[in-house]
């Protein structure tokens, strides 16, 4: 299947939405070492997309299944991953203490940790919420404090430049298709925008228009 999900879980800690993040295994064939909201693709047995991203949750950090204290609210916009089609799933965890419980499944995720969903839209929040990693280390090695950006053009999108998002964490850092999620749900839960610029001067902004431009470029970009 192309399809896959990603939970989005938050929770209140000390007045702050936070949302649950872990780091991938370095060993892992794909995408190893980086941040990562627990999900995976969907498999037949699952019901639904929302099952998908649940079972995921479980088997990477262990979160109980069919737990009373984990409230589904919805779905956000489908996000195109390489050849898969993710769809972000939000819940609210109620009871703080099935954090407690939480394991990093093995081979899967090396840590699991936190971010306050409200410095997604206000970087330099952070730094009053959290200890972050060392500016300069292995994880932050940009010049740039709490958040930085590299734009990229996509030649299968027709030339588009696409921006991605990098966050200082107490861990590895927010990225890419992440970041993206996290902001689309920041912008949701507060009810504003980045005080950052989001999108590139020529980006597509919908999975709809993405999905267009690939077709409209499969034929010269594709395999030869």
């Amino acid at each position: 299947t192309r399809l896959a999900a990603v939970l989005v879980l938050l929770f209140e800690q000390d007045g702050q939405l936070r949302v649950l993040l872990t780091t991938r295994a370095k060993e892992l064939r794909t995408h190893g070492g980086q941040t990562s909201l627990p999900g995976g693709k969907m498999e037949d047995a699952d019901g639904d997309i929302v099952v998908t991203a649940c079972r995921e949750a479980n088997e990477e950090v262990s979160l109980p299944l069919d737990s009373p204290h984990v409230h589904i609210l919805g779905t956000l916009e489908l996000n195109p991953f390489h050849a898969l089609i993710v769809t972000p799933v939000v819940a609210l965890l109620t009871d703080n203490s099935i954090l407690d419980v939480l394991r990093a499944g093995k081979g899967e995720v090396d840590h699991i940790f936190s971010h306050p969903l409200e410095a997604i839209l206000e970087p330099n929040l952070a730094p009053s919420l959290e200890t972050l990693v060392a500016h300069g280390s292995e994880y932050w090695p940009y010049e740039s404090k709490h958040h930085h950006h590299v734009d990229y053009v996509v030649k299968a999108l027709g030339g588009m430049t696409y921006r991605l998002h990098c966050y200082q964490t107490s861990a590895s850092p927010i990225t890419g298709m992440t970041a993206d999620i996290l902001i689309r749900a920041a912008e949701i839960a507060y009810h504003k925008q980045p005080q950052f610029e989001r999108y590139a001067f020529d980006q597509l902004r919908t999975y709809e228009a993405i999905v267009k431009a690939y077709e409209a470029n499969r034929v010269a970009y594709g395999p030869k």
